[in-house]
């Protein structure tokens, strides 16, 4: 991507510079992008970019706040903790369809229906937004990115005079809005799902959910402007640049949910064989309880050091516990295992308690989640009992 991302840019500064000083002619048009959502992580909630079209100065323009590289230094490590930096690129509109269409992805328009001066306005604003000194922002998917910064520039050219339609639909979180887009049966999907904590699930407003690409599609073509004693619509109906054909769901044998529940039956089935044999099973403590804590230290960055909004205070912590990684490594250590019995105790009770009040929780829990804590819950219990048993017979 390092390639395609230099000859953009390249390509990108080389517009901007011919750019500077150049007047739309009145023929000129401005347009909302919105790009369907894909099937890659970073493309599940769609795109959305504007198009400058001036066929008398043989204009055809897109600009993109949506560009990134993965091959930028530690990527991963600043994507998790929140410091992805982003920027604004300037494409060649047939260059921008042709990824989208062999991706099959469709893509739909809008124009934004400025005056002439306006749409100068808005071009210039754009132009000066992507010099090189001005291109790159820190991205934040829920409140800076590639929707809610055309929708700012957009807002701005019109002295914040829009006047955006009333709220229809019943109050939504953040994750309900997320849960129409990430799919259910995939690890990126639960995992994106297990990383949102409490914050994901307070009511947002209806500014708030334009961060997502449909959302602005639709709130512009709801949208109205003061023209001369009018409220005049903001865009024109939405045209069709290009309609992908449908997607087909291929199901996958390795997805969660079939991992998770053949994992439980194993579990389940291992352990109760294991107390009637009065076996230990170290190894099976050891992988489920290093798994868990694994999912608790991860789930711990993304609480306690990212900056993301809403992966904080996340309480799926309560069955992911941290220190379940240092305890599996631990339950290795014979002599020390008699004296680690309080834990299996501790982690039993929680897990009890947790079942119990999930519905009363701040926070909404993805489903799996419950056999996730069974299993924990049956490798701990097994030892409570293993221990309840051994004080019974002396």
């Amino acid at each position: 991507m390092s390639r395609k991302l230099l000859l953009l840019l390249l390509f990108f500064t080389l517009s901007v510079q011919a750019s500077r000083a150049l007047q739309l002619s009145p023929t000129a048009r401005i347009s909302l992008l919105t790009c369907e959502p894909g099937n890659e992580i970073y493309s599940y909630f769609g795109h959305t970019a504007l198009r400058v079209h001036d066929p008398a100065n043989k204009i055809d323009l897109v600009f993109n706040y949506g560009v990134f590289s993965f091959d930028a230094p530690n990527f991963v490590y600043r994507f998790a903790k929140g410091e992805t930096d982003y920027m604004l690129a300037v494409q060649y509109f047939s260059d921008f369809m042709q990824e989208y269409i062999y991706y099959k992805r469709s893509v739909y328009e809008q124009e934004i229906d400025l005056t002439p001066d306006e749409r100068q306005h808005l071009f210039d604003l754009l132009v000066e937004n992507a010099k090189p000194e001005n291109r790159v922002y820190r991205y934040n998917f829920f409140f800076d990115n590639c929707a809610t910064r055309i929708r700012d520039r957009v807002e701005e050219v019109l002295n914040n005079k829009i006047i955006w339609a009333k709220e229809t639909e019943k109050p939504v979180t953040f994750r309900n809005l997320l849960d129409r887009y990430v799919p259910g049966n995939t690890w990126a999907g639960v995992g994106i799902k297990m990383a949102l904590g409490v914050p994901a699930d307070k009511q947002i407003t209806y500014y708030q959910k334009m961060f997502l690409p449909d959302y602005l599609s639709k709130d512009f073509a709801e949208a109205k402007v003061p023209r001369d004693s009018v409220d005049a619509q903001l865009c024109l109906p939405r045209t069709t640049i290009y309609e992908a054909p449908p997607k087909k769901f291929k199901p996958e044998l390795w997805s969660p949910v079939n991992v998770i529940w053949t994992f439980f039956i194993l579990v389940l089935a291992l352990s109760v064989w294991q107390y009637r044999k009065k076996k230990a099973g170290i190894w099976l403590g050891f992988i489920i309880y290093l798994l868990f804590g694994i999912a608790g230290l991860v789930l711990a960055f993304l609480t306690f050091v990212s900056t993301h909004p809403a992966t904080g205070w996340n309480l799926n912590l309560i069955w992911a516990l941290p220190t379940h990684f240092l305890f599996a490594f631990i339950l290795l250590i014979k002599p020390m295992r008699e004296k680690i019995k309080g834990y299996h105790w501790f982690t039993a009770g929680l897990l009890v308690l947790f079942l119990v009040s999930m519905p009363l929780l701040p926070q909404t829990f993805h489903w799996l989640v419950i056999p996730l804590s069974l299993i924990l819950l049956m490798r701990s219990g097994k030892h409570v009992l293993e221990d309840i048993r051994l004080r019974k017979n002396k």
